[in-house]
């Protein structure tokens, strides 16, 4: 009989208490936690969470991501982890290991200079097909470009960008979906850093904003070539005093989370290059990307994972009837509005009282004016989530970990504090089960399972510029074409425009004035949710 002294579990669900106390602060910046306090309430993400986790499994701790969503404060999380047995140490899957995933017929057939050679994962393959089948070059390519502050030394940067993809496999990878069984992505052992450098001798900086601007949009409508790496370019334009960067990617091999691990590792590594240092950078896990397609191969197995997104998926369209819409839309219209400091605030602080995150009240919101702006009391929308693998240092890794599942939320007229716990709970109930393929939900629907998506966006891995030693940054800007007809995109405290959100649609399926509807929905809800109505 295998049962515990109830002195010692409480001995043990004491010590643990204070050890995650501890953990569950340093992850949130700093802050007093008190043991009864919600993670999420105070602040935490799917990123910080993915900290909080590897740091206490790196103390012995059995903990995964699912018990920190049903267990959010700390008392109730040592009281649940004080009954789990010692964690075993995490190591990266061996060599063989790693080259099975690939069938025996198709190893032999991986050229020379490949590190790494992986099958692609399912978003991979339906992102690539849906640029090749749509001829839209500027489809999932982005472009994030910013204004260095500092002197720019052509040698050092150019060392610094060739580090850069030594550290991060994603800048050393191409794709083959014809040569194997399967589609295959292949990481080269090296890439020779796509930098092009353009000399002003004007100082005016608006000058160089238009110029790196000129350079985005030729860059832009240049075709991939999914078998070349590097699938990303870097172009500088340097001015006596300080020099424009612009880094344009595929969405392939990049996620947003990523750009910013990107360009803060990328400034860190020419920052310490400028004082004559070596740069003391944490590894990311080398195993990463092979222990996201381990995972999405489990799901993709999964009954259980395919009933559940069929269940919040199976609701009729918001916008547009069945068959309507399918492939890539040309999202190329816009509209956006500011949230105000005093709405975030009132809202962090509605938040807290919920026992929820930002990211849920948001979410709660755009529901509500979805409701509002389309007379349904029953809504799917898309929400983009994280996907990468629970490991120790998963938020240095660069990669595309992210997923767009359906979440469906109904009665929607209740208080935007209850859609919040709602939504909360139907993100949590979820999560287990998010990396599971967007294209299998399609396939078993028979249609896309939503029409609108939202993005909740907190990229606080630019914080780390602050302690960037002798760069500043500013100017900073992005670019980038989804393929969804109606994309929301919620940014918190972003580096130049603040928090902000904006509204990506195909102006050939609506027109701009029923869009700016929705978004002044939104903004009341938004308002509403703050306390400020």
């Amino acid at each position: 009989m295998n049962e515990r002294n109830p002195h010692t579990m409480e001995q043990s669900a004491t010590d643990l208490t204070a050890v995650l106390t501890g953990i569950v602060g340093e992850q949130l910046g700093g802050q007093e936690v008190d043991p009864d306090d919600d993670f999420y309430a105070l602040g935490g993400d799917s990123l910080i969470a993915l900290r909080v986790v590897s740091a206490v499994q790196e103390r012995g701790i059995a903990m995964t991501l699912k018990d920190l969503l049903f267990h959010p404060t700390v008392r109730e999380l040592a009281a649940h982890l004080a009954t789990q047995a010692p964690a075993p140490a995490a190591a990266p899957a061996p060599a063989a290991e790693r080259d099975a995933l690939l069938d025996p017929s198709d190893r032999i057939l991986v050229p020379v200079g490949v590190a790494a050679a992986l099958p692609a994962s399912a978003l991979q393959v339906g992102i690539i097909y849906l640029c090749e089948t749509s001829g839209d070059p500027e489809l999932y390519h982005s472009i994030i470009g910013w204004e260095t502050v500092a002197a720019f030394d052509e040698r050092l940067f150019r060392e610094a960008l060739a580090e850069l993809c030594d550290r991060h496999a994603a800048l050393r990878t191409s794709f083959d979906l014809g040569t194997y069984s399967e589609s295959v992505q292949l990481q080269w052992e090296k890439v020779e850093p796509p930098l092009t450098v353009e000399r002003i001798g004007d100082d005016n900086p608006a000058k160089g904003h238009d110029n790196i601007r000129d350079w985005s949009r030729e860059g832009l409508t240049l075709p991939i070539d999914w078998s070349r790496a590097p699938l990303f370019r870097c172009h500088v334009v340097a001015q006596p005093d300080s020099f424009h960067v612009a880094i344009a990617s595929h969405h392939a091999i990049v996620d947003g989370w990523s750009y910013g691990r990107l360009i803060v590792d990328l400034l860190e590594l020419y920052a310490a290059r400028l004082r004559g240092e070596n740069a003391e950078l944490p590894r990311p896990p080398a195993t990463g990307e092979h222990d996201f397609i381990v995972a999405e191969r489990e799901l993709l197995a999964s009954g259980e994972a395919a009933d559940f997104w069929h269940g919040q998926a199976d609701s009729e369209p918001l916008l547009f009837s069945r068959g309507q819409f399918h492939g890539a839309a040309n999202a190329v219209a816009g509209v956006e509005f500011t949230v105000p400091g005093v709405v975030l605030d009132g809202m962090r602080a509605t938040a807290r009282d919920a026992g929820v995150s930002l990211k849920s009240l948001a979410l709660a919101a755009h529901a509500r004016a979805l409701s509002a702006w389309t007379g349904r009391d029953d809504v799917v929308s898309g929400v983009v989530v994280n996907t990468r693998p629970e490991r120790p240092g998963a938020d240095l890794m660069v990669g595309l970990y992210l997923n767009t599942v359906p979440l469906r939320l109904t009665d929607l007229g209740a208080p935007l504090p209850e859609l919040a716990r709602r939504a909360h709970a139907s993100e949590r109930d979820g999560a287990p089960y998010r990396a599971f393929p967007l294209a299998q939900i399609e396939s078993r629907l028979g249609r896309p399972p939503f029409d609108v998506t939202f993005n909740f966006m907190n990229f606080h891995v630019y914080e780390d510029l602050d302690g960037t030693q002798g760069l500043r940054t500013r100017d900073w800007w992005v670019k980038g074409k989804p393929s969804f007809p109606f994309r929301v995109d919620f940014e918190v405290d972003g580096a130049e425009a603040g928090s902000r959100v904006s509204v990506a649609y195909d102006p050939a399926l609506l027109d701009e004035a029923r869009v700016r509807e929705y978004a002044r929905h939104f903004e009341a809800a938004l308002t509403a949710a703050g306390g400020t109505a």
